[in-house]
């Protein structure tokens, strides 16, 4: 794992790639941007189902390994820094919203939104519950060993239940709060058209909420609008797979098994009683 001071030197290199290479890019997505104001995403209309179901899985892929696996229209979640473009990322910070920018251009696009949305945060901190005003980012281009892959960001804060109770709020607020957010995450990539959604393990470990609480509020919402997706997939770390395994992970296909009549034992085949051609013998 390389030390915040290694990443920090990472990730200037990174943006000089991008801001390079992606400048037209990042002024398209930056100029496609969405924001949906608080309350404005969980209200969004759901499309009528595309698909006869949702396929689901779970995996301890990084979100863009995830990614660069996944088909169709995608779209991936970024629990976002609610007044700070990409958090610490550019002093070398790792987290969810860290690790995707530091395989793609999502930085430089949030920089350019940060006095649309960031600054606009400032004074809606609720006790680290934050709010649902969230973002749909278009087309943010995805690097990874020389190849390139185009996504959606779903952007939206993640509540800390931790912070948010030691700020004296309650237990109910922060059950609250958990359940809009993901609300939020599920409407607004479903009114965009995503095909596949992938997501992470939304509000847990730092942010301080039970994974399987989250993970059953995704079920619930899954289970509530089959078909509205193709796949939903959960890239989560190990310490919280458990519980999205337990709820997301893809049946096991059978082999099938061949079982013989009764009229036919495979202990009485014998190659011997096989006729053969005219001149063919067996040695």
């Amino acid at each position: 794992m390389p030390t915040k001071e290694e990443r920090a030197k990472q990730a200037a290199k990174h943006l000089a790639f991008v801001n390079t290479v992606f400048a037209s890019d990042t002024a398209a997505s930056i100029e496609a941007t969405v924001v949906y104001e608080d309350g404005d995403g969980r209200e969004l209309a759901v499309p009528e189902p595309r698909f006869e179901a949702t396929a689901t899985d779970a995996t301890t892929d990084f979100t863009v390994t995830a990614l660069f696996k996944a088909q169709g229209k995608v779209a991936v979640v970024d629990p976002c820094a609610f007044t700070k473009p990409g958090g610490n990322y550019v002093e070398g910070a790792f987290g969810p919203e860290q690790v995707l920018c530091a395989d793609s251009n999502l930085y430089p696009i949030l920089c350019g939104l940060k006095e649309t949305y960031h600054d606009a945060n400032r004074d809606y901190w609720s006790g680290q519950l934050f709010t649902d005003r969230a973002l749909w980012i278009p087309d943010v281009k995805f690097t990874r060993s020389g190849d390139l892959r185009t996504a959606g960001i779903v952007a939206v804060p993640a509540p800390n239940r931790t912070r948010a109770l030691e700020n004296h709020r309650s237990a109910a607020e922060c059950d609250q709060a958990i359940k809009t957010r993901i609300e939020t995450i599920m409407r607004v990539a479903a009114a965009n058209g995503v095909d596949t959604l992938i997501c992470n393990a939304f509000g847990c470990g730092f942010n301080g909420n039970d994974d399987t609480v989250v993970a059953q509020l995704f079920r619930d919402w899954i289970d509530a609008h089959q078909g509205v997706f193709e796949n939903v997939i959960f890239a989560v770390p190990r310490a919280n797979f458990a519980a999205f395994d337990a709820l997301f992970a893809a049946p096991e296909i059978e082999e099938p098994v061949y079982v013989p009549t009764d009229e036919e034992d495979e202990d009485d085949f014998d190659i011997y009683s096989i006729e053969l051609p005219e001149g063919i013998t067996l040695r």
